[in-house]
């Protein structure tokens, strides 16, 4: 239900994603075809491994998780995100298949998930055989032994629980497991073969990974995981969607890595124009669906929320940041309304945090578009569009244009 007062707003306004009750409540889907044209492949392909990628903030993990809705019925889904299960400034392609293998071993033995025991899933002697494998190949680092009490599907879910737990945290270890899994990396997916071929047999479901944050890994180190590693990164025998960053589509290196996946989907931002400046009626009129199905109409005037839309430059996590920012401004002053005093200051804010991010380079990027000039297939671009400074439409023929918060700053900054 949309916020009663702004209090609530604070709430609503969360800026985080939305699963379960909360996407019935505050998704809207955008753009239409999006995820049937995914879901579609996933059914139609056994195996199939996507790319997925948009910029920062635009909903992409929103959007995964509706899709996961969409696919309980024919899908096994296990999902994590990098940034929790691993060393976002230090990820390993190794890191990544082992924090897979994790996950699937954590929720194919999770007997909360089967309530008629995990042996319906997952025979006993196959169990045994993987937690002796990892025993032996970790042997002489410190983990903590199961309870005794524990059934061997439960020992197995504890390994696995804290094998994620010391890639992520404990750089020694870390180092360790890399070098004896990318020793052992076929027998590593030999196991996770026997595994998903029993999940799925026992199961009567397909196994999809569901692997995100990649895209909010640094340009050089997601590049070397889908440049370098993609062949490992493709064996796994289930499928696969991998997050990757906005600004790795418009590489070089991208012609590249594509050919070793299936398919590619970029979720746009919301058009709020056309590339002649012209207003998208309908990309507005998603827009104001998003903010209202959060807040009640009254408790904002008209004039704030166009200009709320009209800075969030269709990045959906930037208007919900936006209106709990001038919601907050709004009960701050006094306020029983957002007004348009309320949201500017909500834009000032948010302008001043792009501020401390741009370069030098930046703005002389930001300034070749704001001239009109065509921009090229460079580093500095590059950069603009994984700090969102420089965004990417695809309302016709794909477009840039500068975010609509950071414009000002280049135009006070032009000669």
């Amino acid at each position: 239900m949309p916020a009663a007062n702004l209090t609530q707003a604070l709430t609503t306004f969360s800026p985080t994603a939305l699963h379960g009750t909360e996407l019935n409540l505050y998704y809207v889907q955008y753009p239409r075809t999006l995820l049937s044209r995914m879901e579609t492949q996933l059914r139609a392909q056994s195996r199939l491994k996507i790319l997925f990628t948009g910029h920062r903030i635009s909903g992409k993990t929103t959007a995964l998780n509706a899709l996961a809705a969409r696919l309980q019925d024919a899908f096994f889904i296990a999902n994590f995100s990098v940034l929790d299960s691993l060393n976002a400034h230090d990820v390993h392609y190794a890191d990544l298949m082992l924090v897979m293998a994790a996950r699937l071993l954590e929720q194919a033995t999770d007997e909360k998930l089967f309530p008629k025991g995990v042996k319906a899933l997952v025979k006993e002697n196959l169990l045994d055989d993987i937690r002796l494998w990892f025993e032996k190949r970790i042997d002489g680092l410190q983990f903590v032994p199961a309870p005794q009490e524990r059934s061997l599907g439960g020992q197995v879910n504890f390994l696995a629980v804290q094998l994620e737990a010391k890639v992520s945290t404990e750089t020694l270890t870390r180092q360790t497991l890399r070098e004896r899994i990318s020793l052992h990396l076929s027998e590593l997916i030999d196991r996770m073969r026997y595994v998903i071929d029993e999940v799925e047999r026992n199961g009567k479901r397909r196994v999809l990974f569901i692997v995100e944050d990649i895209d909010k890994l640094n340009l050089a180190n997601a590049r070397e995981l889908f440049l370098e590693h993609a062949r490992s990164l493709t064996t796994v025998p289930a499928s696969i969607i991998y997050t990757y960053p906005v600004a790795l589509r418009n590489s070089l290196d991208f012609t590249h890595i594509t050919p070793n996946f299936g398919r590619h989907y970029i979720l746009p931002p919301v058009s709020v124009r056309d590339k002649a400046g012209k207003p998208d009626s309908e990309g507005l009129r998603i827009l104001r669906e998003i903010f209202l199905r959060r807040l009640d109409q009254a408790l904002i005037e008209p004039d704030a929320l166009d200009v709320l839309i009209a800075a969030s430059g269709g990045l959906v996590g930037t208007l919900i940041r936006l209106g709990q920012w001038a919601a907050e401004q709004a009960l701050v002053d006094g306020k029983a309304a957002i007004d348009l005093p309320s949201a500017q200051q909500a834009i000032s804010e948010m302008r001043g945090d792009f501020k401390a991010l741009l370069r030098l380079q930046d703005y002389e990027v930001l300034r070749q578009q704001l001239a009109g000039e065509q921009l090229t297939n460079e580093e500095a671009v590059r950069e603009a569009l994984y700090t969102g400074c420089l965004l990417e439409y695809f309302n016709g023929e794909p477009w840039f244009g500068i975010h609509p918060i950071v414009q000002p700053l280049i135009e006070r900054s032009s000669p």
